[in-house]
């Protein structure tokens, strides 16, 4: 028989759980608070005046009563206008419109009765006259309103690059931490893994005050919102979804101070009691461009194309059912009630490779001579290089000197004069002849090529808020993305001329990077002091590279090198394509005389990432 806990033991559980809730009242939460003191004329504290805060968007209604040293507190307020009006008995209410709550904000309002009157009458205020200031907390950062987000230009729709409008916040353009392309303005560094979404202008790379880009904390609705394999942001709202977003770039509250950079808090629209929305599309492209004669002009410098497809949309008010038929009421009225808001947002874009900024014009290919085995067009006359020979010793011979086995430089660099030497094998005449043929003349660089890259972004958005009593309501969220991108090979398929098209290039192939994202929350007043605001998010995220030839992507043979004479390499489908080779020398002041082929790879990243929250 199971004995029922005794009354010391219920005591520690309660006492244990209130510790739990109360240290969790600490988790980060992106709503805001009005934080007040209300005064007679006399400049006396008044104590048990009511205080009514009213949203403007969704009519919604928090009550609060100044204590016995006059001042209220009203917390867990959505980002957005209210309405706040203060009354007590012999005096006029006061009414404070258009006060603004931000994210993660603690808003000061301090108001003082005018009279002392029995009248029903009162005093309108519109907080615009005298913006208040945040003095509440020792957070620093700037905040970025929905209106600056849609307003505002920004490259891709990347929302994120308005937040070097922020003192101390800047995009690195550097290869260190990697790139995102750099063709429009505000983008990373060219190589750069960490912007490889969104890479066109930058993705999410910032620099707080100094801070690596990696150390930033990103949230969306209060909830993680952090891709972990890079360090970035998990989900891109549409920028006409956005309602605010934060940048806190130093002094962050204890909350939220879990990062050595900065926290970009984001918060999501909601829908309201009035239908609205939003429509577009952002074209870039040659079509209409103010530079079109000069894409097809043989004497003017050469116009890159960048044709890339923006749309979006949005749409979002009450919850209103309307009943079949003519007249009688509707099914269900969600005025003041219930409300959706719904966001969509693509990408179709066609742009040079890494937006033409990164990518050579010309690759080097062999010769008509060096498919023969002849490499005198690697020598380099009048030069002349000290080698040292594996077998010890040393020889001066012209630079671009190709040697024998036995360690002596071959005459003329024709392999054909080296008898111990022997004929090519055959893997390796068959790969130097899958090369394309040359377009340019002589050797290195001689291979004109002109790469781009696809990407196609889908994405969509949909919340959901309902208030289930005057004091409980509740929200959820669920959002969705996929990005495919593509870039193309060196060299097209069906160049070659053996027929067996080689792998090459730097990152050509294709990605993926997918995202979806859950949240929801429950927000419950016990009393005007008592709050409990809970919520639970689940992120995952997943980001996928095959270059070219690995699974036969882009339409290159997963068994090339089998086919071109090395049958033991393709083995699998972690090492399909192509082996890594190429030719390297100084010739005409580059690193290699033939491209390198083979950058084959295969990798998939997913994270998953929960995040419980009360407040």
């Amino acid at each position: 028989m199971r004995k029922p806990f005794s009354a010391a033991a219920q005591l520690f559980l309660l006492v244990l759980l209130t510790a739990c809730c109360a240290i969790s009242a600490f988790a980060q939460n992106n709503k805001g608070a009005i934080v007040g003191t209300v005064k007679d004329p006399n400049d006396a504290l008044v104590a048990k005046a009511q205080v009514k805060v009213t949203s403007v968007k969704t009519g919604e209604v928090r009550t609060a009563e100044s204590s016995d040293d006059g001042t209220f507190t009203v917390t867990n307020l959505e980002p957005g206008n209210y309405n706040v009006t203060v009354e007590a008995s012999g005096f006029q209410a006061v009414t404070v419109e258009a006060v603004q709550v931000e994210t993660n904000s603690r808003l000061p309002l301090d108001v003082k009765f005018a009279n002392i009157t029995a009248s029903s009458s009162s005093v309108t205020i519109t907080s615009e006259s005298a913006p208040l200031v945040e003095s509440e907390t020792s957070v620093r950062g700037d905040l970025i309103t929905g209106r600056q987000v849609t307003d505002l230009p920004i490259a891709q729709r990347n929302f994120t690059l308005l937040a070097g409008l922020s003192p101390g916040v800047t995009r690195p353009n550097l290869g260190l931490l990697g790139g995102g392309g750099n063709f429009v303005a505000g983008g990373g560094g060219q190589n750069n893994t960490e912007a490889t979404r969104f890479r066109e202008s930058g993705g999410s790379v910032l620099v707080v005050n100094g801070a690596r880009a990696t150390n930033n904390n990103f949230t969306l609705d209060g909830v993680d919102n952090n891709e972990s394999q890079f360090g970035q942001i998990a989900i891109y709202p549409n920028p006409d979804a956005i309602a605010e977003f934060k940048i806190e770039s130093s002094v962050p509250s204890a909350e939220s101070g879990r990062a050595g950079g900065g926290i970009i808090s984001t918060t999501f629209k909601s829908g309201g009691n009035v239908f609205h929305g939003t429509v577009g599309e952002i074209y870039q492209g040659r079509f209409l461009s103010a530079a079109a004669s000069r894409f097809d002009d043989p004497t003017s410098p050469p116009v890159p194309n960048y044709v890339t497809h923006n749309y979006y949309g949005t749409v979002g008010g009450p919850i209103f059912l309307p009943r079949p038929g003519e007249g009688g009421h509707a099914i269900y009225n969600g005025r003041n009630r219930s409300f959706f808001f719904f966001s969509l947002n693509g990408q179709r874009n066609s742009t040079p490779i890494f937006g033409g900024t990164g990518d050579p014009q010309a690759v080097p290919v062999p010769t008509a001579k060096m498919r023969v085995g002849d490499f005198s067009e690697l020598l380099r006359p009048g030069t002349s290089r000290t080698y040292r020979l594996a077998g010890g010793g040393t020889v001066v011979a012209p630079q671009g000197t190709i040697f024998a086995p036995n360690g002596t430089p071959i005459p003329g660099n024709d392999l054909r004069n080296c008898p111990s030497c022997g004929p090519f094998s055959t893997f390796a005449f068959n790969y130097v002849n899958a090369f394309p043929l040359p377009n340019l003349p002589g050797a290195g660089r001689n291979f004109v090529t002109n790469r781009k890259e696809h990407a196609n972004v889908d994405s969509y958005d949909i919340r959901i808020d309902h208030k289930i009593t005057e004091k409980n309501s509740i929200f959820g969220r669920y959002s969705k993305s996929d990005t495919a991108r593509s870039r193309d090979n060196f060299f097209p398929l069906g160049s070659s001329p053996n027929g067996n098209d080689l792998p090459a290039g730097p990152s050509a192939g294709d990605e993926f990077g997918n995202s979806k994202g859950f949240t929801m929350g429950d927000t419950h007043v016990f009393t005007p002091n008592v709050i409990n605001d809970a919520r639970f998010g689940v992120t995952r995220v997943q980001i996928g590279i095959f270059n070219t030839g690995v699974n036969g992507t882009g339409g290159f043979s997963p068994t090339v090198s089998a086919n071109l004479g090395a049958p033991n390499i393709n083995l699998g489908p972690n090492s399909s394509g192509i082996v890594l080779v190429g030719i390297v020398d100084e010739l005409t002041g580059t690193d290699r005389a033939t491209e390198f082929t083979g950058t084959a790879a295969r990798s998939i990243f997913c994270r998953i990432t929960f995040t419980p929250r009360m407040r």
